[in-house]
Parts: C-alpha cells; sequence; structure tokens
C-alpha cells in the first residue's frame, strides 16, 4: 500500500450562524441525513460511531471545539486505527458561515469525487438553512 495521500478541499457557504451549522455537523445523528453518499446506516457507541458506506463499516467520530469552530473527523476500520480529517466551521461578517473539508484520501480517487461531496455539502447547507427558518 503506498503512503501517498491525495488532499482535496471542499466547502460550502451556509445561510446560517456558525454556532448553528456546528452543533448540527457535530451531532452524529444528522450524519445519514446530510453525507447521503457516505453513511447508508449509522450505529452509535461509545465515543462515536459505525458508519456503513458503500464499501462496509468504518468507525467515525468527530473531535470538536465550539470556540475555535474545529470539527475533525475521525474514520477508519477501527477507533484505534482512524485517521483525522480536519473540518472548521467560519463566521462571516455578514451573519452566514463557511464549513469546510480537508479530505486526506489514500488510494485511487473515485472518479466523481468532487460531486460526490458536492452533493453532500449542499444538503448540509439545505438542511441547516431549512431549520435555521423553521426556528
Amino acid at each position: 500500500m503506498s503512503d501517498a495521500v491525495n488532499v482535496r478541499s471542499f466547502h460550502v457557504v451556509v445561510d446560517a450562524p456558525a454556532e448553528v451549522v456546528f452543533d448540527f455537523v457535530n451531532d452524529l445523528r444528522n450524519l445519514p441525513r446530510w453525507a447521503v453518499h457516505f453513511c447508508q446506516g449509522i450505529r452509535l457507541v461509545d465515543d462515536g460511531a459505525i458508519v456503513t458506506t458503500p464499501s462496509g463499516e468504518v468507525y467515525f467520530a468527530i473531535t470538536s471545539d465550539r470556540d475555535t469552530g474545529v470539527l475533525d473527523w475521525w474514520s477508519g476500520p477501527t477507533m484505534e486505527s482512524a485517521e483525522r480529517w480536519p473540518t472548521r466551521v467560519v463566521g462571516l461578517s455578514d451573519g452566514r458561515s463557511l464549513y469546510f473539508v480537508m479530505a486526506l484520501l489514500r488510494g485511487a480517487l473515485p472518479p466523481n469525487i468532487d460531486q460526490l461531496f458536492a452533493d453532500e455539502l449542499g444538503m448540509l447547507k439545505r438542511l441547516v438553512e431549512a431549520q435555521t427558518v423553521a426556528a
């Protein structure tokens, strides 16, 4: 196995305050609602979740700091082998938020990786904005 890592950056601007976006992403129960390609099912466990993906089950967790907006994703075959994907929510001066993901991908990239992330971050945007309007 190669040690090569493909680093890709993805982002979305959400019409909602940073705290709202942070709380939504930080709640693992929301993952199947917006990570529609990655998360086909989820089972919460101590310190994270077992996520059913198109490639099988993986451990998934988030370590976070609300004050800085940091939401590090941890994913891998087991908790001990999980790797970090840095993500962050940044409040913008106009009341909207920027949410970005730094994807650290090993092996061959799916040919449609950009579209997969666009779909999922687009879904995240729609769900958070709908929640904000309803509140």
